[in-house]
């Protein structure tokens, strides 16, 4: 029952802080900018879980040549997925963003199914259709877009290769450890061009990187330890994420931001095909 009520935590918390990251991309952050400010600013937050491990005796680090490999994998996939998101936010609203990244699941189910880890059966068919056809019912004019499409291709692939990454690093580390070393490299790596005064003019992007860490790291750890659990039942953050992200939604008084009812009808779909594909 506690990972049951981890899944929705994790889920909630991702919601709110896609609308955060949408905000962001409404202000005018740059990918690059992006991506360097959410590496910095993990590393506080992942520091204080760091502590929290080692107080608690759950910290793990095992200096293997394997977990130095995966490392420099996550750092790459990192790096790619999240130059994305801004490209894929300057388009979508969020929830036609999250019903997207949520096709993921069903690619990762075929690899397994290729490589013999799972097999195919008629629900998982039936998932695979329901998906699809809610992927399509929600896709409108943007998905023209060739930056779009090239966006979120390599998102969907870094994201699902992120997962099976991160899923096999944490035979090695633990959690805390493992986001505070990734983040950590990217920052030290990345961090020649920015200095004192660039982040004093860009202040007000930090402060709501800062708001979108507190929700977005929450989210991280919480479905990286479910994943190191259970890669069934963390499969299960996306489909809860994008149930909140569309209940926020209809909150919104702007009808652009808000889903029409076939796209609500598709985004019920892609949630039932993905819960199927785990049955």
């Amino acid at each position: 029952m506690l990972l049951i009520y981890i899944v929705v935590l994790a889920g909630t918390f991702g919601a709110i802080g896609q609308y955060l990251d949408k905000h962001l991309v409404n202000i005018g952050i740059s990918r690059k900018d992006y991506f360097y400010y959410m590496c910095f600013t993990m590393i506080p937050f992942s520091l204080i879980m760091v502590i929290v491990e080692l107080y608690t005796g759950q910290l793990k680090f095992e200096l293997r040549f394997i977990s130095i490999i995966l490392l420099i994998a996550a750092m790459f996939l990192r790096y790619k997925k999240q130059h994305t998101i801004v490209g894929c936010l300057k388009y979508l609203n969020p929830y036609e963003d999250s019903a997207y990244l949520i096709s993921g699941i069903i690619v990762a189910f075929i690899i397994d199914v290729i490589l013999g880890i799972e097999n195919l059966r008629i629900i998982s068919i039936l998932s695979i259709l329901l998906t699809v056809a809610g992927v399509f019912m929600i896709a409108d004019s943007k998905i023209k877009i060739k930056n779009l499409q090239k966006d979120l291709i390599v998102r969907i692939i870094t994201s699902l290769l992120m997962s099976y990454t991160t899923h096999f690093i944490l035979q090695y580390w633990s959690n805390a450890v493992f986001i505070l070393t990734l983040n950590l490299m990217l920052t030290i790596i990345f961090s020649k061009r920015y200095n004192f005064q660039y982040h004093k003019e860009h202040k007000n992007i930090i402060k709501w990187v800062l708001l979108q860490q507190l929700f977005g790291f929450a989210s991280l750890y919480l479905s990286n330890y479910l994943s190191s659990n259970s890669v069934t039942l963390s499969s299960y953050v996306r489909p809860t994420s994008i149930i909140v992200v569309v209940i926020i939604s209809l909150f919104y008084k702007d009808k652009k931001k808000k889903p029409s009812i076939k796209q609500i009808l598709g985004i019920v779909l892609v949630i039932l095909g993905i819960c199927l594909i785990n049955k």
